[in-house]
């Protein structure tokens, strides 16, 4: 007897649509301009037409000089004031003192800086200035000065006040003429450094102060010398 066996099923998975077509064939949002930013764009090309043309105008005219240069250095300056010794202040551009003093006299230092040297009141001033891309910003500055109606210990006062105990302070008496040299160093916020070096004659009847004072800018002082270093170095090779 033999036996039928039955024909295996076939199983068939149905295809169910579920819209992924529909899905990816959706077309994208458009992003719609931003009138704001259309508005500023336009304002800063027109900004930018009207100084250019306005300086082609001027170059343009005889006799008449305009250096765009000194226009932004001089927002540059107001932006960062330094620290100030006397009526210098430090991180302001070379153009800024040759127009209060035109006649300061103009040098070169031993590291290769611009320095300008002048006279004013009863003090007298050097400033070191350290080129920072198309600007010479000064880094250091000296005064000279002679003080008769103070005592040293009352000027040491005076800027301890502002800045605390002297970091570094030493005194000796110089075998040539007798006088007390004594040195002070403050550290002042933004990593500034104030030296200053008094020299008096202990038996004067009449006090006699003899007062420098430096402020340096020690984090632009440091990258003279290392620029200097690598010139060095590459003369060499």
């Amino acid at each position: 007897m033999t036996r039928n066996d039955p024909k295996p099923k076939k199983y068939e998975m149905q295809d169910y649509d579920f819209g992924d077509n529909l899905l990816y064939h959706q077309p994208k949002p458009k992003k719609e301009p931003r009138q704001n930013d259309i508005k500023v764009l336009l304002v800063m090309c027109a900004f930018s037409f009207l100084v250019l043309g306005s300086f082609v105008a001027i170059q343009m005219v005889p006799g008449l000089k305009f250096n765009l240069g000194s226009l932004f250095s001089t927002i540059r300056t107001n932006e960062q004031p330094g620290y100030a010794l006397g009526n210098v202040k430090l991180g302001t551009t070379l153009d800024v003192l040759r127009e209060r003093h035109p006649n300061a006299q103009t040098g070169i230092s031993s590291s290769g800086v611009i320095t300008l040297a002048f006279a004013e009141k009863d003090a007298r001033y050097t400033v070191w200035y350290a080129e920072d891309g198309p600007y010479h910003i000064a880094y250091k500055a000296r005064q000279n000065q002679i003080i008769t109606d103070m005592s040293e210990d009352d000027y040491i006062s005076s800027i301890a006040k502002r800045y605390g105990a002297p970091s570094v302070s030493s005194c000796t008496r110089r075998l040539s003429d007798g006088l007390r040299d004594c040195r002070f160093s403050w550290w002042m916020p933004g990593k500034l450094r104030l030296d200053m070096n008094s020299r008096q004659n202990p038996n004067a009847t009449t006090p006699r102060l003899m007062i420098t004072l430096v402020a340096t800018d020690t984090r632009m002082e440091s990258r003279i010398r290392r620029a200097r270093l690598n010139t060095k170095i590459t003369n060499k090779n």
